[in-house]
């Protein structure tokens, strides 16, 4: 299954369990996953928020005022949320019902949105709710998709 994300989500993923560590967490979130997607400047999702004028240091100030400090041993193995998971999975759906064979940052993006939380709640607040986020995918699909949308085998996930 993780060998259809394409390098870049896998790339958030990563990002996402770097960011949780960073502040102290065992288990990567929804949020932490927002933050990791808007550190990536090139990608479909950051184009997506772009286009509906969001910024993405705003995504991130707005994110970390709803975000503590965590005294979690951290270990080696940095797992995702039933909730990351859920945005995850939400992503994968998306994927499916557009008859794409990959699950890029664009997918991920959609399933943040989708899942109630943190990420969710900033993003809409932002205006970035998920039917601007459709259409604005739409938008770039009609012109040229700046595709990463090539899986990599290369980076592996733990999800357990």
């Amino acid at each position: 299954m993780w060998k259809q994300l394409t390098q870049k989500a896998r790339k958030a993923i990563l990002h996402a369990q770097e960011e949780a560590g960073k502040l102290g967490y065992s288990h990567a979130g929804p949020e932490h996953l927002l933050l990791a997607l808007v550190r990536e400047d090139d990608c479909v999702a950051a184009r997506i928020l772009e286009a509906l004028g969001v910024d993405p240091g705003t995504v991130r100030i707005e994110t970390m005022k709803h975000l503590s400090r965590g005294n979690e041993l951290l270990g080696e193995d940095m797992q995702l949320t039933t909730e990351a998971r859920e945005a995850i999975h939400v992503a994968f759906d998306e994927s499916k019902s557009r008859n794409e064979d990959w699950v890029g940052t664009e997918h991920l993006l959609i399933g943040l949105v989708s899942v109630c939380g943190l990420a969710s709640e900033v993003l809409k607040e932002l205006g970035a709710d998920l039917p601007e986020i459709r259409i604005q995918l739409r938008n770039l699909q009609g012109g040229t998709l700046p595709f990463e949308n090539a899986p990599s085998q290369s980076i592996s996930v733990s999800t357990a």
